[in-house]
């Protein structure tokens, strides 16, 4: 029982001194977050205002004026819903696991205390599930309570105001070792020029686990095949980067695209978004809530490829 009471002392502390850092880690720790551009500030929906301006050379071996370039400015809407997550633990369930790593502890396994690790694997979690709503996300889909409650990139692209170039919306047939490279050529064939400089890759972990078996298997030593442990690679011959993101496991889809030209939208301006852990006395147990906003864009969806299992 003493070390009961080491918990419900010691639990809450943790949180309250770190709250702004699980909730960073929580919302931005998804690995496609840390890539795109960041646009904070939206609450509910935010518009996104892209400028383009187009520059025309004249004759200038006279004087005058003669305005031609032309600036416009275009929205695309980035919507952010706000999202909780409440649970609650039983302390008895938890001395089981704080008396398990103690033992750890003292064995010389780990110096973590434990409402680190415990923490720690909520923080993942949450970053996990914002990962797969950035992707996959559809308000479609009701019954998912992860994914319904934003459209991700996916449906984005594929949406009638998204990608409308058809060449750059590709199929390919189920993924295997002796496809998957010739699936990966056509997306880079298409890429447009001015991308290429700045053009990313990403597909799932399963995905990117058969494309590197497939460069091994064609022995191609002389390029940086071994990144199976690291989650990414460089496209034999080019700087452009190969990457396995959890958002897109299990969909065989492949995206191509500037990094800079995804966003993601959360708020972190105000105090409606919080990170918070605490015991109940009056419930006898362990509370848990986190409240954030997360959403995806993409700024302009015609410098971007998606490649889709067919049909």
């Amino acid at each position: 029982k003493n070390n009961m009471s080491i918990i419900v002392s010691s639990l809450p502390t943790y949180v309250e001194q770190n709250s702004d850092k699980l909730l960073k880690g929580a919302i931005l720790g998804a690995e496609s977050a840390k890539d795109f551009t960041l646009q904070t500030g939206v609450k509910t929906k935010t518009a996104l205002n892209l400028l383009g301006t187009e520059i025309v050379f004249q004759d200038g071996s006279a004087c005058g004026w003669n305005a031609e370039a032309i600036s416009t400015i275009t929205q695309r809407t980035i919507t952010a819903p706000a999202i909780k997550i409440n649970q609650s633990f039983c302390d008895k369930t938890l001395e089981n696991t704080c008396l398990q790593h103690d033992v750890r502890v003292a064995a010389g396994q780990k110096t973590l205390p434990f409402e680190q690790d415990f923490i720690q694997q909520i923080v993942d979690n949450v970053a996990l599930g914002v990962e797969k709503l950035i992707w996959q996300g559809d308000v479609t889909k009701t019954a998912d309570n992860t994914l319904k409650w934003g459209d991700g990139m996916i449906k984005i692209l594929k949406a009638a105001d998204g990608i409308t170039v058809s060449g750059q919306k590709l199929t390919h047939a189920a993924l295997t070792k002796a496809n998957i490279r010739d699936a990966v050529d056509a997306v880079v064939a298409v890429i447009p020029a001015e991308v290429l400089p700045n053009a990313k890759i990403y597909m799932g972990y399963d995905t990117y686990r058969l494309y590197i078996m497939a460069l091994q298997a064609a022995n191609l030593y002389h390029v940086n095949g071994d990144g199976l442990d690291v989650g990414e690679t460089k496209y034999q011959g080019s700087n452009i980067t190969i990457k396995a993101v959890a958002g897109l496991n299990g969909t065989s889809e492949i995206v191509a695209g500037a990094p800079s030209n995804f966003y993601f939208g959360t708020d972190m301006q105000n105090d409606q978004e919080s990170f918070d852990f605490w015991y109940s006395k009056d419930a006898q147990e362990f509370r848990l809530a986190i409240e954030l906003t997360a959403g995806a864009q993409v700024a302009y969806p015609n410098e971007v490829i998606i490649s889709s299992l067919s049909a």
